[in-house]
């Protein structure tokens, strides 16, 4: 699926994102940030509107990760996932994402 999270985020980003510094866990970051996408696409999302440039949708596969990920925290898990689901809730009902342009 286009767009991959490797054209979003780069490692260091995804890493930062949990508060990691080691490379053991790259790949399952990776798949999360695949995961979000592939959600936003199949909410509505034109896969082209999903770019590295766009803030708000980097925050929200940002919450997908951070609800995702091994958080020990339970609360910090639970309150990313709702973010996530607001605001691919709120984009999926956006023309600037849904709509293409011309």
């Amino acid at each position: 699926m286009k767009p991959d999270i490797s054209e979003i985020m780069t490692n260091e980003e995804l890493r930062k994102i949990v508060g990691l510094t080691i490379e053991d866990f790259d790949e399952e970051l990776k798949m999360l940030g695949n995961a979000a996408i592939k959600k936003l696409v199949l909410s509505g999302v034109l896969q082209e509107k999903i770019i590295k440039t766009d803030s708000y949708l980097k925050q929200t596969i940002t919450a997908y990760i951070r609800g995702n990920f091994r958080y020990t925290d339970a609360a910090i898990a639970e309150e990313n996932r709702q973010i996530f689901e607001e605001n691919k809730n709120f984009i999926s009902l956006t023309t600037e994402y849904t709509k293409k342009e011309g």
